[in-house]
């Protein structure tokens, strides 16, 4: 069995994360990346004979270069407006892992956490080979990190880590949506934003900052289940989480209701997301993280 699909452990080592890097190096090469453009001030086209990509349209300030002044905004407002440029190989990324204790289970392979970790180890990985910014924002049991500086791979993977250790099952799932109440994601613009989490609720303030967020940014969603876990034989099992150690009595109509309760509320989800603009895509654990990494390529997520 590959080490990659079905690691010594679900808690991830250096090992594992120096091998997660031969595959981010090995992805393939992208597609020619499909910009998004939204209403004016927050579209990005290519300018003939600059080499640049507009990222933004604000009013002028005076360290601004007088060439990318706006003159058409400029006499429509009455207010001097600037066009602010980046690199067109300058690819911007934010990372949100967001881990609840549930994560920490799985019946086969490995646990949907370290699935979740392992795509978030090669996208750090890619991201670095590639020269991309990222900037990114972990959350699983009681700890938080979050930066937005470069030069940041080794605290990165050093924290993706330790966010594999099971003890985290054990703690509170924190009650916010990691997209919102913070600096990062509230100064998010053109970015390609990946949110990796199995959480799928939401309460209406995050939605308003997840509308928010992906207003301003391309938003990819992806979303790893174990559904093996709804083809469990009827009987008694030990569950482990937050609580502790459980019995539980599963029978085959129990199983039937929690599978159709999930997918309906799955739905609901979907539904919403793509209202929003938001990609979405649902993976089995059964599924290697290259391959989850490989559909993010495809979407210009990952260059």
């Amino acid at each position: 069995m590959s080490p990659l699909l079905s690691p010594e452990s679900p808690e991830l080592d250096d090992a594992h994360f120096a091998l997660l890097a031969h595959y981010a190096k090995h992805l393939g090469r992208a597609p020619k990346a499909i910009r998004f453009a939204t209403n004016a001030g927050d579209r990005r086209s290519r300018q003939k004979g600059h080499g640049m990509e507009m990222l933004e349209l604000r009013a002028y300030q005076a360290s601004d270069d007088l060439r990318h002044i706006d003159w058409r905004v400029t006499a429509r407002t009455g207010q001097a407006h600037t066009r602010l440029y980046a690199q067109e190989n300058d690819h911007q990324r934010l990372l949100l892992l967001d881990l609840s204790s549930s994560a920490y289970f799985g019946t086969r392979h490995t646990f949907i956490s370290t699935r979740l970790i392992q795509l978030a180890g090669i996208i750090a990985w890619r991201s670095k080979q590639q020269g991309d910014t990222l900037s990114y924002r972990l959350t699983y049991g009681a700890e938080e990190h979050a930066s937005n500086k470069s030069g940041t791979l080794s605290s990165l993977l050093s924290q993706l880590k330790e966010a594999s250790h099971l003890e985290h099952r054990t703690n509170e799932s924190r009650p916010d949506s990691i997209w919102s109440n913070t600096l990062l994601t509230n100064k998010m613009h053109n970015k390609d934003v990946i949110i990796l989490t199995d959480k799928q609720t939401w309460s209406d303030s995050e939605e308003s900052a997840l509308m928010q967020l992906a207003k301003h940014n391309s938003v990819h969603w992806i979303q790893i289940i174990d559904s093996n876990v709804y083809n469990l034989p009827a009987g008694q099992y030990q569950m482990a989480d937050r609580h502790g150690v459980k019995q539980v009595n599963i029978s085959k109509h129990s199983m039937q209701q929690a599978k159709i309760d999930f997918f309906e509320q799955n739905a609901m989800m979907r539904k919403k997301l793509a209202a929003f603009g938001i990609r979405h895509q649902l993976f089995d654990i059964t599924e290697s993280p290259e391959k989850i990494a490989r559909y993010l390529l495809s979407q210009g997520a990952l260059h």
